[in-house]
């Protein structure tokens, strides 16, 4: 296992940023797995929702709706906490990946400019290797952070609609209307 002392030689001046990254969108891609996982679980959405709209079963349904609406956005809003963070890294660690690219192609070419005699390739390794190596941990931060923005969204969205339709469901029974089970196709 590295140290960082080494990630810092191996990935120059964009290890610190490199592994914050990292570290960050480990953490929150963790984190949402199991707040999400616990949520898909229980279904404490569609429950307190129901709940909160028997709460207010006195008044009219239109506001019954409105009441469930806001408490709702405020629910997919805590359920996508992080989302965006996780995003922003996902945007943001390839693009640091490409500035070490830059940064070691400068290095290579300070060597070349001030080395009179003939070009050796262990001269251009060193900055051409943290080119390299800089692009690919900026992409390896980037894939697991794009899949877990668009899967999270998704799983979060799945909750959602999930709780509106039970929500609806109780809402139409509060107002007398049953909703029977649809017709078996053969």
């Amino acid at each position: 296992m590295m140290n960082y002392s080494q990630l810092q030689i191996e990935l120059g001046p964009l290890a610190l940023p490199l592994v914050a990254c990292a570290l960050v969108a480990a953490m929150i891609i963790m984190e949402r797995l199991v707040m999400l996982s616990y949520h898909s679980y229980k279904r404490t959405l569609a429950a307190g929702g129901m709940a909160l709209l028997h709460a207010h079963k006195e008044y009219a349904k239109p506001l019954r709706e409105e009441i469930v609406a806001v408490w709702l956005h405020g629910q997919k809003q805590r359920l996508a906490s992080g989302i965006r963070l996780l995003q922003i890294i996902a945007l943001v660690a390839p693009l640091l990946g490409l500035l070490g690219t830059v940064i070691g192609l400068i290095q290579v070419f300070d060597v070349i400019g001030v080395h009179s005699g003939p070009i050796e390739p262990a001269m251009l390794a060193e900055g051409l290797g943290m080119a390299m190596k800089t692009t690919a941990v900026g992409l390896i931060i980037a894939v697991p952070a794009v899949l877990g923005v668009h899967g999270f969204q998704l799983w979060v969205d799945k909750l959602v609609a999930i709780a509106e339709h039970g929500i609806n469901v109780d809402n139409l029974k509060l107002d007398g209307v049953g909703i029977g089970v649809w017709p078996a196709t053969a």
